[in-house]
């Protein structure tokens, strides 16, 4: 089949939030260069990862990550344009699913394992198959009853709450050095784990050691919930 000519196999299927995928196209409106690499993206080193995979997964760049026509006609596209380039990267990426198979009786169990095919599994599993549905909802593809449902109640899914301190958690208290300042940052972990952190010291006061074990350990916070963005988001 010449779809999975074009598919490279030997990459796992998109397991993004569909929104960043889209979003990652806007640096692009002005020019496309001759070469894409993740440092054009504000986002974190995994997710920069997750969007080169895609990219490689629907053949929108070569080997050489040197942007092919179809990734030239996704950038130019807009609207309907914009809805028919991305339903023909569905055709491309999913022909197992597809071409093999009807959308519009499709259930979830089976997309399920259909998926599997293109070499996810367990909680990246589920996020291709979030990927896939969401993409072809924006193409407007006919999807069942069965998938439409469990759009819905993926997006339906409670916000993570902002994971940024605010006044409400934020303490100040004098030390014989200086002040210091008591920060706690809750995260929502894509389990539906918590994870709080409550960092307490004074800046006159700490040392240099434990100043960088502590920034590592909020950049790591901020990764994970930048790379685990809520189903809504997605």
């Amino acid at each position: 089949m010449a779809n999975q000519e074009i598919r490279d196999t030997a990459i796992a299927a998109p397991y993004l939030p569909f929104k960043t995928f889209l979003g990652s196209l806007d640096p692009f409106s002005q020019g496309i260069p001759p070469k894409i690499d993740r440092t054009l993206w504000n986002q974190s080193g995994f997710v920069q990862g997750l969007i080169m995979n895609a990219y490689r997964y629907f053949h929108l760049v070569d080997a050489n990550d040197k942007p092919t026509p179809q990734f030239q006609q996704l950038v130019k596209s807009k609207n309907e344009s914009r809805k028919a380039e991305v339903k023909k990267l569905i055709e491309i990426g999913y022909p197992e699913i597809v071409a093999m198979h009807d959308l519009a009786t499709m259930t979830p169990k089976m997309l399920d394992e259909l998926i599997e095919k293109y070499k996810v599994t367990g909680e990246t599993k589920k996020k291709a198959v979030t990927f896939f549905l969401q993409a072809a909802k924006f193409a407007e593809m006919p999807l069942s009853n069965f998938l439409s449902e469990r759009i819905r109640s993926t997006s339906g899914t409670r916000r993570r709450p902002a994971t940024v301190s605010t006044a409400s958690n934020r303490v100040t208290t004098s030390t014989a050095s200086g002040v210091a300042n008591t920060n706690t940052k809750r995260l929502y972990l894509a389990s539906n784990g918590i994870v709080e952190m409550t960092i307490s010291y004074d800046p006159f006061a700490i040392s240099k050691d434990d100043r960088d074990f502590v920034f590592e350990l909020i950049d790591k916070l901020q990764k994970y919930d930048e790379a685990h963005p809520s189903e809504e988001d997605q």
